[in-house]
């Protein structure tokens, strides 16, 4: 069994089980040591959608997803560029301890990509059903916020 951390749009329960059937939540966790921000630019939601970079002082909230190995595999082909893309190990602060994990992140990226109106109120309404703490919206605010609109790469998630 493997355990995923989602913290963009595959905090939805319905959007998760459509990618990887049979998969469970064991929760929400906690990432200490990342920031969220929005430097990936996607084709599906029409604007940016959350990455997280390496920040000693900063935290990301997320959705724990636990299933068979061989279901996750999906979820390398809508993550885009392989090149761009890396999967990672991380440890998360879940509900049970902490808890080993597997998460995607884009490195390279330099530049804030505004996320539209329709994926932030995806993540807002994704967030409130999983029952995120408040610092959690907060966080999300700040990175929406964070600087102009640059291009980056395109990925389809």
């Amino acid at each position: 069994m493997l355990t995923y951390f989602a913290y963009g749009a595959n905090i939805d329960a319905a959007r998760m089980t459509r990618r990887v059937p049979g998969v469970k939540s064991v929760g929400v966790g906690r990432l200490d040591g990342y920031s969220l921000e929005f430097t990936v630019r996607d084709r599906e939601w029409g604007g940016g959608v959350a990455n997280i970079r390496s920040d000693p002082d900063g935290r990301v909230w997320g959705v724990l997803w636990r299933g068979r190995d061989a279901a996750f595999a999906v979820l390398d082909t809508y993550q885009g560029d392989e090149s761009a893309q890396r999967r990672e190990q991380v440890k998360v602060d879940a509900p049970e301890g902490i808890v080993e994990a597997f998460t995607y992140r884009v490195d390279g990226i330099a530049n804030h990509v505004k996320p539209t109106a329709l994926y932030l109120s995806h993540m807002r309404r994704a967030m409130a059903e999983q029952g995120f703490p408040g610092e959690a919206f907060e966080l999300l605010i700040r990175a929406e916020r964070l600087g102009p609109t640059e291009t980056g790469p395109s990925i389809v998630s």
